[in-house]
Order: structure tokens, then sequence, then C-alpha cells
């Protein structure tokens, strides 16, 4: 535990939260915690970095309850709350019924977890929301994206930050008693991922170094799902080529975000 503060992942993060996601000191953020080991991670290092004097971040905690795996999803649930009250930090729990929508079920339970961040986080008053998203998340969306075809804007891959309001779309597949309809509609919260410069394996040592516990989704063993496959198959090959395969995916994107960036602005 000594060594935590001042683990790799802990300085990465903030490093990336003041350069990278425009966070500031006395900044209200959500900390989007599904119980797995990225998201705990992230949650355990940003509440060590929270009460230090150049941060004094006003952090919470926030879990999505998505009912598609049975009393899997409610123990996830309930390690989550268990986890935010040892950590002395507020829950914001929403729960979706996604039983009677139709098409792309994993596509649309993105979304909607989108819109159920959105709204606790206006509930918490925070400004961010982050999420666990690390550099091997980066590498496999991009090859997803090379995959099924895609052009300049596709390689981008995953943002450092953006608002809210791009990731969601109009209509709300949360549980009606769930909803706040007296929120402002005007705040847009914004995104962030601070993770995108570290990977599982480093998640994976510093949860180590805490002695820290998190839950396991057996979905994420699922080869039938590509995500997966690239994940469990190919990730290793490339990590064993090249072990900054990661980074290199997260450089490769930041560059042709300044690409597409400019070119924006050559069209205006």
């Amino acid at each position: 535990m000594a060594d935590a503060p001042h683990h790799r992942l802990v300085t990465s993060i903030a490093s990336a939260l003041r350069r990278r996601c425009g966070v500031r000191e006395g900044d209200h953020l959500l900390a989007a915690v599904s119980g797995g080991a990225d998201s705990v991670a992230m949650l355990r290092a940003l509440r060590l970095l929270a009460p230090r004097r150049t941060w004094r971040l006003q952090l919470h905690v926030g879990h999505v309850q998505h009912h598609l795996r049975g009393t899997a999803a409610e123990m996830d649930a309930q390690f989550v709350a268990e986890l935010a009250d040892m950590l002395h930090l507020p829950l914001h729990r929403l729960d979706l019924d996604l039983r009677h929508n139709s098409g792309n079920l994993e596509a649309r339970a993105r979304h909607e977890r989108y819109l159920a961040l959105a709204q606790m986080a206006r509930q918490a008053g925070a400004k961010f929301v982050a999420t666990a998203h690390h550099g091997d998340d980066q590498l496999e969306t991009m090859l997803m994206r090379i995959l099924r075809g895609t052009q300049i804007e596709g390689l981008r891959g995953i943002a450092w930050q953006c608002p809210l309001s791009q990731l969601t779309r109009s209509g709300s597949a949360i549980a009606p008693n769930n909803r706040d309809r007296n929120l402002p509609t005007a705040c847009n919260p914004i995104v962030i991922r601070p993770m995108l410069l570290s990977d599982h394996a480093t998640v994976c040592h510093f949860l180590n170094t805490l002695g820290q516990p998190w839950r396991d989704d057996l979905s994420n063993k699922d080869r039938s799902r590509t995500r997966a496959r690239l994940r469990l198959e190919v990730l290793p090959v490339l990590r064993d080529l090249r072990p900054s395969a990661a980074r290199k995916a997260v450089e490769l994107a930041d560059h042709l975000r300044q690409i597409v960036q400019k070119l924006d602005e050559l069209q205006k």
C-alpha cells in the first residue's frame, strides 16, 4: 500500500487529468464504475489524488445497472456500493430497462449508459464524467474499425475528452422511477478518459499493490464477440511483437485527430 500513491498508474492519471482532460483544482468529477478491474483501479487512483492540495477534487461514484446478466449484475452493483462506502464517497446508481429495445443490444446499452451517466453527473453537479478506457481499448477500437472499414475520422479512436451529448441520443431506457425531470438540461457534462496512456497490465499491478479485488464480467471472454476475440487472441501477439503497441495506437489516434481538426479548419 505504501507505494500506491506513487504508482505509475496514479502519476499517469494525474498528468492526463491536467494536460489532456482539462480538469482543474476543485472540480466535481463523477467516476463511472462498473466493478471491473479497469474502473475500480481508476476510482482508487482518483481517490488518492482527490484530497491533494493541488487537486481538491469533489469525487462521486456512478454505477449503471443494465439488468442484462441476472444476479451477477446486481452483485456488481452491490460491490460498487460497498467500495464507494469504504472510500467514503457518494454513490449514484441508475437502472436501465432494455428488455423492449430492438436492434444492436450492445450499441443500445452503450448509448443508454452514457445517458444515465449524464443524468447522474447533473445530480452530482459534476462537470466531468471519467471512464476507464485505456490504451488497450484504443488499440482494440482502431483494429475493429479497420476490420469493418473506416476513413480517417474513424481512426481517431477514443478521444481524451468530449461532451457527453455527442455520445447520447433522444429517447431513454432509464427506468421511469429513476428519471429526474427537474434536472437542468443546459448542463452538458464532459466525458474524459484519463487512463489512455495506461494499459490493463498496469491496472492489475496497481490493484494487486492495493490488495483490491474486482468483479469479472464473463462476457468479456466470449470469443464470438469481435472485441473479445481481438483482446484475447490478437492483442497478446501484438504486445509480443511490440510491447508499446497500445501506446503507439494512442499516439496515432492523437495525430489523426489533429489532422482532422486542421482539415475542418481549412474547410471553414
